[in-house]
């Protein structure tokens, strides 16, 4: 099982890459205070029905491939063999295919996840995109002497990130660890300065390597003032950093404890992000390059003209969208196909065929996909355009 956290560029095409049909995509809430429970396996279980149903009705998948799936992967347990019980969050994506071992994505979500059954020529990754999107991602850099650690964090977690080099320790110990015991008020040795420059130049570069990875997330650098000012001025990546916090001796700290240290420095900066944000918005409106409004958002972001999309966290959209991806027809959100009341093994009414009840996630997706800026804000903030509204390239 892996987490949102860890979804890059590369493991995102992979996921994306076309395979034979159905390429299953299975969405599900799950309860982020305990291990998999069994409400959670009931509604696994239901899903993998649906799912069951689904294959076995179409006739786009022919008789062996409706076996292997059936009979090898479809099945709660083989599901269930690949979760990480001891790691619950909000919701879990898993991903099936002929002839692939189980794929299991944890998500961290501030709003419901629907449970849902997707059939496609490739793995729909938008889910994993709009709901690292909506946990509002940022990254944090632990500065210390003796070990330098990187972050990646979200609404409700903060991961230690394990590549790219870090944790970074320095090459060259200090001459005054080869003295035993404690050298209380020491001064610091010749060259000492020189070798932590050196040695904050060689996190600068690896810090590089992780925000190309993860481009656009706001950067918060926590340090001693002395290590803190010494960074900033040799640091070339100092037009990332969203915010500084001089905390000495935080290297060996829980990421928990990080967390609570950083709260307040987040809600400040979440603040000025949105205000700026709605500020930049209401500027566009007096060039004419704004657009609001889910149906002329919607064609504005197919046709790739957004520069800054932002979404109210619970909005919620459903539609048919037409043959050339443009257009949009709003419908009402139909209630959940599974928990708490399973639908029984009919045909679904008329009014609900060919409707997407995932249109904020496919919005979010095309907008990622175009380098669009994206950022939720609070539900209340775009009230005169109905949760979305977009900056406009031109």
């Amino acid at each position: 099982m892996v987490h949102t956290s860890d979804l890059t560029p590369e493991i995102r095409a992979a996921l994306s890459e076309q395979r034979p049909y159905p390429a299953i995509t299975l969405v599900l809430p799950t309860d982020p205070d305990f291990p998999f429970s069994e409400k959670n396996r009931i509604l696994l279980r239901d899903l993998v029905t649906e799912a069951k149903r689904k294959l076995a009705d179409d006739p786009d998948v022919g008789r062996e491939m409706k076996l292997e799936l059936r009979d090898h992967l479809l099945d709660p347990a083989v599901v269930e063999n690949a979760i990480d019980p001891f790691h619950p969050d909000d919701a879990m994506v898993v991903y099936l295919a002929a002839n692939e071992p189980v794929q299991v994505w944890q998500m961290t979500s501030l709003t419901a996840v629907q449970p849902r059954v997707e059939f496609a020529d490739s793995f729909l990754t938008r889910y994993l995109v709009g709901a690292e999107q909506r946990s509002r991602p940022y990254l944090v850099l632990v500065l210390d002497q003796e070990m330098c650690r990187l972050y990646h964090g979200s609404v409700k977690r903060l991961d230690q990130v394990e590549h790219h080099g870090f944790p970074c320790a320095p090459e060259i110990p200090s001459p005054e660890d080869a003295i035993p015991g404690a050298i209380p008020h020491s001064a610091p040795y010749e060259g000492h300065k020189a070798r932590v420059e050196q040695y904050l130049r060689r996190v600068d570069k690896r810090l590089g390597d992780a925000l190309g990875e993860h481009s656009g997330l706001p950067l918060f650098v926590i340090g001693g003032d002395k290590i803190l000012s010494a960074f900033k001025t040799l640091s070339s990546h100092g037009n990332h950093i969203a915010g500084t916090l001089p905390l000495a001796g935080m290297d060996n700290v829980r990421a928990q404890d990080l967390m609570k240290r950083l709260e307040p420095m987040l809600a400040d900066f979440r603040a000025k992000q949105v205000a700026a944000a709605v500020s930049e918005l209401a500027e566009a409106q007096g060039h004419g390059k704004y657009a609001g409004g889910p149906l002329e958002v919607w064609t504005a972001v197919a046709d790739k003209r957004v520069q800054l999309l932002l979404v109210e966290e619970g909005l919620e959209l459903a539609g048919r969208i037409t043959g050339d991806g443009r257009q949009l027809e709003l419908v009402e959100v139909p209630r959940p196909v599974t928990l708490p009341e399973p639908i029984q093994d009919i045909e679904p009414p008329a009014h609900t065929m060919g409707v997407a009840t995932d249109i904020v996630e496919q919005l979010v997706d095309a907008a990622i996909r175009a380098d669009t800026q994206v950022l939720f804000v609070p539900d209340g903030t775009l009230q005169g355009s109905f949760g979305v509204a977009a900056v406009l390239r031109y």
